[in-house]
């Protein structure tokens, strides 16, 4: 099959959104598919020569958001490819009404169904299927020593968040949380070096005795074996992540306890799972203490990565659904 992927495909993802797209790129080719990779801000004056290829599959991996919904319009109305959106983060708030009823995708892989998904796609056929991690991404050596020994105490667990140092990820909590519990607990966020943070967010964090990292880490593996706890504190009102958080589910593989409040996809897709704490944002803080105070020998982990999540499965769905 000939297919166009309007994706950021990079060797060495650091985004959920470019994890997700690399996967199933790498995916596409090694099952024999024909590939070609356009950067989504190469998109509109791309089109002409997309158009010209005469592809079979147009592939989107990011958003969607109005100019994914307005270009799969214009690739329908001109050609016979088949349109798929992976829907990694839809960000329609802001989509004209002229957008929305019209004929865009015909195939849409997401996480949940979602209202605003369903206006500006009315006739896609909806697959739903957690959009998670390739394994092989959380491998690492057995031998390997654990992060940061400098904060390590008996009997004081060490949580992690990992992600952008951003206003919408919901950091203040991870600085709330270490201001009520104090010494009972050490909280290490560990930052992309490759973004810079929100003005001042670094200085609140570390004034409430939050351990900031914004180093080169070879393996990611290794930050969620070194933690005892996983914590993802964003509102689910600001949409600061992916629909499905990958760095939730990336503990989760690595056996680390999580506890997250309800954003997104997660209540959908490891609601269930043993390990993993979803509660209300207002409740974040209360349920961290709670975790705290908890005898360890009662504290769960999670089973692994649940076989749904593996993010191999999207290359044969993706495919499926377009031969339909």
């Amino acid at each position: 099959m000939r297919c166009i992927a309007v994706a950021d495909y990079r060797e060495n993802p650091s985004e959920g959104i470019n994890v997700v797209s690399r996967t199933l790129v790498d995916d596409l080719r090694a099952a024999g598919h024909e590939v070609r990779v356009l950067h989504p801000d190469r998109l509109l004056r791309g089109l002409p020569g997309l158009l010209a290829a005469r592809p079979q599959m147009v592939l989107f991996t990011h958003g969607p958001g109005p100019r994914t919904v307005a270009v799969s319009r214009l690739i329908r109305a001109a050609s016979r490819a088949r349109i798929v959106w992976v829907a990694t983060r839809p960000d329609l708030a802001s989509c004209p009404d002229w957008l929305r009823g019209g004929r865009s995708a015909h195939v849409v892989l997401c996480n949940r169904r979602r209202p605003d998904l369903a206006a500006v796609a009315p006739d896609a056929d909806f697959v739903v299927q957690p959009i998670g991690i390739a394994p092989e991404r959380m491998a690492h050596a057995a031998d390997a020593p654990l992060l940061w020994p400098e904060l390590r105490r008996p009997g004081v667990p060490l949580a992690v968040h990992v992600g952008h140092l951003r206003r919408n990820r919901g950091l203040e909590r991870l600085a709330e949380v270490k201001r009520r519990l104090g010494a009972r607990i050490e909280v290490v966020v560990q930052a992309s070096p490759h973004f810079e943070p929100a003005e001042g967010l670094v200085e609140e964090l570390v004034a409430a005795g939050v351990h900031v990292r914004r180093g080169f880490v070879r393996s990611i593996a290794d930050v969620y074996r070194s933690a005892d706890l996983y914590l993802f504190p964003a509102s689910p009102e600001l949409e600061g992540a992916i629909d499905l958080p990958l760095s939730v589910v990336e503990a989760m593989s690595c056996h680390c306890p999580v506890i997250a409040t309800q954003f997104g996809a997660l209540p959908v897709a490891i609601g269930h799972e043993p390990g993993v704490t979803l509660v209300p944002a207002a409740g974040f803080v209360e349920a961290v203490a709670d975790w705290v105070a908890r005898d360890p020998a009662l504290r769960v982990r999670p089973a692994g990565l649940p076989p749904g999540l593996d993010a191999h499965r999207l290359a044969r769905i993706v495919v499926e659904c377009v031969n339909d």
